[in-house]
């Protein structure tokens, strides 16, 4: 029985996910030198894409396949735990009182609980530009969940494209290859969708 390989960790990696992290926290703190520091989320999302594609494709390698269920019991192990821990802290202290003031605690806390907080935040009238706004997280205890979302959608939707894209092609495919071939395909989708917003009144 063959068992699922994982690729070699890479310690420098990890020091770009704590610089990453540490220029966010700069920005939200207020550093005047940090004003494009909302990047340092791009900069994780795409790492992490790179390293679930990584992941996808060594155990397709070793199997043949991509195991769905055990994929989405570790991202779940990995991520829920201290969400929900964090949720359960911020609905304790808004039936204290500590939230009054913030009249969305509800409708974020089902965003934040369902994965969904950056569409619930997009379809109250914000922006992309509302979201990485350095005063991020003074207005709500739950505002920065939706980069969670964010994260949390791709590892639902992701293994599914991956191995749609595997079963299509016979040759040995990088990480790298995958994630291009999906943007080239997604590209004209994105393309028509943003041409519609732009001349929408």
């Amino acid at each position: 029985m063959s068992s699922r390989r994982t690729i070699a960790y890479q310690p420098a990696l990890d020091g770009v996910r704590a610089l990453a992290v540490a220029a966010v926290l700069a920005f939200h703190g207020g550093a005047s030198w940090m004003t494009g520091g909302y990047v340092g989320v791009s900069v994780f999302f795409t790492l992490s894409g790179y390293l679930i594609t990584s992941l996808l494709l060594a155990e397709h390698d070793s199997t043949g396949t991509v195991a769905l269920g055990p994929f989405y019991a570790r991202r779940m192990k990995r991520l829920l735990p201290a969400s929900l821990v964090c949720l359960a802290l911020v609905l304790g202290a808004a039936a204290l009182g500590a939230f009054d003031s913030v009249t969305t605690l509800r409708r974020d806390s089902l965003g934040a609980l369902l994965q969904v907080a950056n569409w619930v935040k997009l379809f109250g009238d914000a922006s992309y530009a509302d979201l990485t706004n350095a005063t991020l997280g003074r207005v709500g205890p739950l505002e920065h969940y939706w980069s969670l979302a964010i994260e949390e959608q791709f590892y639902w939707v992701w293994p599914l494209v991956v191995r749609a894209v595997l079963r299509r092609t016979t040759r040995p495919l990088g990480p790298i290859a995958v994630m291009t071939a999906v943007a080239v395909a997604a590209a004209p989708a994105v393309g028509c969708r943003c041409s519609r917003s732009a001349v929408s009144p």
